[in-house]
C-alpha cells in the first residue's frame, strides 16, 4: 500500500488568468442588448400612457415615469459599460470567460469538468449575425456559461474545438 502525501502547492508558481489575452464578443451584441432594452421601455411607456388615459392621478404617473427614466438611462449606460468588459479566451487546459465593470467576475472551466456544448441562436441572434455558445459543467447550473455576441461561425469552431478536448480526454 502506497503512502499518502498530499505536498503544499507554491501560489507564485501557478498561471495568472488575469495574464490571458481576452478575446472582445461582437459590438453586434451591444445592438442587441439596447434593442431589448428599449423594446421593454417602449412597453413600459404604453403602460403610463394607459394609466394617463385611463385618468389615473398624474402626480403618480410622472413620478412612474421618472423612476423609469432613471433605471433606464442606468440600464443604458450599463450596457456600454459591460460590453467594454466581455471576453472569452480558450486555452490548452480550459475556457475563461469574462463579464462585469462594477463586480468584474471571471469563470474559468477546465475541460475536464465539460459535460457538453451548444449553439444558440434567437430571432435577434440571427438578425444581427451572432450566436451564443453555451457549455455545461458537471458542477450544476452554477458554473455553466454563456458566451453570447460570437460570430457564428466562431461560435461553431470553439464548440468543435472544446468538443475535440472532451473527446481527447475520454480517450
Amino acid at each position: 500500500m502506497e503512502n499518502f502525501t498530499n505536498e503544499s502547492v507554491d501560489i507564485s508558481s501557478l498561471p495568472n488568468y488575469e495574464e490571458v489575452d481576452f478575446r472582445p464578443i461582437s459590438r453586434k451584441y451591444l445592438i442587441k442588448t439596447l434593442l431589448q432594452t428599449t423594446g421593454f421601455f417602449a412597453v413600459l411607456l404604453i403602460g403610463c400612457g394607459v394609466l394617463f388615459y385611463l385618468e389615473w392621478n398624474s402626480t403618480y404617473i410622472f413620478g412612474i415615469l421618472l423612476v423609469i427614466l432613471v433605471w433606464f438611462a442606468f440600464m443604458f449606460w450599463n450596457v456600454f459599460k459591460l460590453q467594454k468588459n466581455y471576453g472569452f479566451a480558450l486555452r490548452e487546459k480550459d475556457i475563461l470567460y469574462r463579464r462585469g465593470f462594477i463586480v468584474n467576475k471571471t469563470t474559468v472551466i477546465p475541460f475536464n469538468r465539460v459535460q457538453h456544448v451548444s449553439t444558440t441562436r434567437g430571432i435577434l441572434d440571427k438578425k444581427l449575425g451572432i450566436a451564443t455558445l453555451e457549455i455545461f459543467t458537471a458542477g450544476g447550473s452554477g458554473s455553466d456559461i454563456k458566451i453570447p455576441g460570437l460570430e457564428p461561425d466562431l461560435a461553431l469552431r470553439l464548440k468543435e474545438a472544446v468538443s475535440k478536448k472532451l473527446a481527447a480526454d475520454v480517450s
